[in-house]
């Protein structure tokens, strides 16, 4: 079987969500709630995309494997540069702010969605994370760096 980038990817995002989940079952019952929301369910789809992944790998060992693997970098390398783009906004903005702001940055500059799609994946990002986990669940999410700087 060849490792590509896909496999690998799935392989490391499995390990840290599988970290992730037994790590929360140590926590208190209380505190163990959310990680393990997201964590399982998490683990559960990267499972699910390694064998995806793998059967997808198995069956393209042609020629073909070699062009699709140079067309795949750049768009591998531009996922990156927009998931280093979403950990700094969050590190300086918090997840309210610049959550929502990237998301709709990443579906119409990135993607090339049209602008309704766009402003509407913003808008659900903040819906979901203002709505369920500050008045819903009561969740305190990371403000950032800069924000407390900025409100005062």
């Amino acid at each position: 079987m060849i490792l590509n980038g896909r496999i690998i990817t799935t392989m490391v995002m499995l390990a840290i969500f599988a970290g992730m989940s037994a790590m929360a079952l140590s926590y208190p019952e209380k505190a163990r709630f959310l990680p393990l929301l997201i964590s399982v369910p998490a683990t559960l789809m990267c499972l699910a995309q390694l064998v995806f992944d793998v059967r997808s790998a198995l069956q393209d060992r042609t020629a073909e494997d070699t062009a699709e693997a140079a067309l795949e970098r750049p768009r591998e390398v531009k996922m990156f540069f927009w998931l280093a783009v979403f950990f700094i906004g969050v590190m300086c903005f918090g997840f309210l702010i610049a959550a929502p702001i990237l998301v709709f940055a990443f579906l119409r500059f990135g993607e090339k969605e049209p602008w309704l799609t766009a402003i509407l994946g913003g808008l659900g990002a903040w819906i979901i994370l203002y709505g369920v986990f500050t008045r819903l669940l009561e969740l305190f999410l990371f403000e950032g760096f800069i924000t407390p700087l900025l409100t005062g």
